[in-house]
């Protein structure tokens, strides 16, 4: 039985979603999988029944305004996260001993097991950087992405969850994705929904994008046929509040919303995206302005941050307009990636 010691980012909610279905389909395979991340994907992915041990520290970008705000700020804070978190993933695998180590974009867990000798995985959504605006800002990403490829060439095995072509270590896997676990009207139940159409506003796990629900409570006034009911999902503050207007916070079972909703409104994650793909339903994909992550997401489905504007046009454009589910099998082609690595 291999023993696979798992690493998630704590920024956002979209590694420990797919991360997740990653595990799952390793505990299948037969491997004793150990989870580690910190923050709110530790609290997410405990609520799902994971053990899950809370030692990662990393300072999300800061947003303001719909608006990432001084990259360079953000990487030296990561920077001091990463150096108190390697002593304790070298802790946490001396302890469990892995058989391979493999890590969403959390690099403390990745940079023990090089130390240690351990095959490492790496799970990665972007190759390059560009998230920087300000010449002094550009001179420090310029050193961070050389470290970055330094580290991507490195691993013993790059997973890509997009459709690719396998080069080097890179293996491209398609996306992953979580699978409904019921059919709507058991969801709009388990919520207390209401039948009718819905609109879902899917923010992100660390909390951005609150602007852009209150911008979608106004544009669903002007739909045609009556007001849809607003589900807004997401890590924020004070919960929104309005006539047909279901706030529930942070959920564990987000694929169902978005499966069951008639329009998805999202601040671009991939996972969200990749989720509405595979349903089939319609997203409007709004990204953080500067966030290079995100406005590439976005660009991909002809989308911009500037796009918060014409929410009332979109939305009469694209409510309802459901396209044909898509199959992905990106976990399960994960998992038998790392378990070659044992």
């Amino acid at each position: 039985m291999p023993r696979i010691l798992y690493g998630v980012s704590p920024i956002g909610l979209g590694h420990a979603t797919r991360s997740l279905v990653v595990a799952r389909e390793l505990e299948k395979k037969g491997a004793e999988v150990k989870m580690f991340s910190g923050g709110k994907a530790a609290e997410f992915l405990r609520g799902c029944g994971v053990e899950v041990e809370d030692i990662v520290e990393d300072a999300g970008p800061k947003i303001a305004g719909g608006e990432m705000k001084n990259a360079s700020a953000w990487y030296l804070r990561s920077w001091l996260a990463q150096r108190r978190n390697v002593p304790k993933a070298l802790r946490l695998a001396a302890s469990f001993a892995p058989d391979v180590v493999v890590c969403d974009e959390e690099f403390s867990g990745v940079t023990a097991a090089g130390e240690m000798g351990v095959p490492r995985a790496f799970m990665a959504d972007e190759l390059e950087l560009g998230f920087a605006r300000g010449m002094v800002a550009r001179a420090i990403e310029g050193r961070v992405e050389g470290w970055y490829r330094g580290l991507l060439g490195a691993v013993d095995l790059l997973i890509i969850p997009e459709e690719g072509e396998d080069a080097g270590n890179k293996r491209f896997v398609g996306p992953i994705v979580r699978a409904p676990t019921a059919i709507c009207a058991e969801v709009r139940a388990r919520h207390g929904l209401p039948e009718g159409r819905t609109v879902l506003v899917s923010l992100s796990g660390s909390g951005a994008g609150r602007e852009l629900a209150w911008k979608a409570m106004d544009a669903l006034g002007s739909v045609p046929g009556g007001r849809p009911s607003l589900v807004v999902v997401g890590n924020r503050g004070a919960k929104l509040e309005g006539e047909g207007v279901y706030d529930l916070g942070l959920v564990k079972d987000n694929q169902d919303l978005v499966a069951c909703a008639d329009l998805v409104i999202s601040t671009a994650g991939k996972s969200t995206i990749d989720e509405a793909a595979a349903a089939g339903t319609p997203i409007i994909a709004v990204p953080i302005r500067n966030h290079a992550e995100q406005e590439r997401n976005a660009a991909a489905l002809g989308y911009s941050a500037s796009d918060s504007e014409r929410l009332r046009e979109l939305v009469r454009l694209k409510i309802g307009a459901r396209g044909e589910p898509k199959a992905y099998d990106g976990g399960s082609r994960a998992a038998e990636l790392i378990t070659s690595l044992a």
